[in-house]
């Protein structure tokens, strides 16, 4: 299986990454087939370079993108498109949607003091 990940690059206390297209056996720092962009979460803005169109193209391909993976590609608007284009694989990617079932319930108000 193909995975789009990241790997860890930088020194110690200041990472920087790269998104990749990866075999699921390989390991972080280990062999991958293609970079796809950069993710920069220390600078200020943080910096994130995509390159939608191979991104896209690893999606459709099949290649399944870790959690962190998935939230890079849901802001640079990745995931729209991969959506728009096979809107049954949206409930797989769930863990986006922030928001719990306790912040969508109503509270319930407390009862008078008698």
């Amino acid at each position: 299986m193909v995975k789009i990940r990241l790997r860890r690059l930088g020194n110690k206390g200041r990472p920087f990454y790269r998104v990749i297209v990866a075999e699921a056996a390989a390991g972080r720092s280990g062999s991958f087939v293609e970079t796809i962009g950069l993710y920069d979460p220390i600078a200020q803005p943080k910096r994130l370079e995509l390159k939608e169109d191979r991104a896209l193209h690893w999606l459709l391909a099949g290649a399944q993108p870790t959690e962190t993976a998935a939230v890079i590609l849901n802001r640079a608007g990745v995931l729209e498109k991969f959506f728009a284009e096979r809107p049954n694989l949206k409930a797989k990617y769930k863990f986006l949607d922030k928001r719990t079932p306790a912040t969508k319930a109503e509270v319930a108000e407390p009862a008078p003091a008698e």
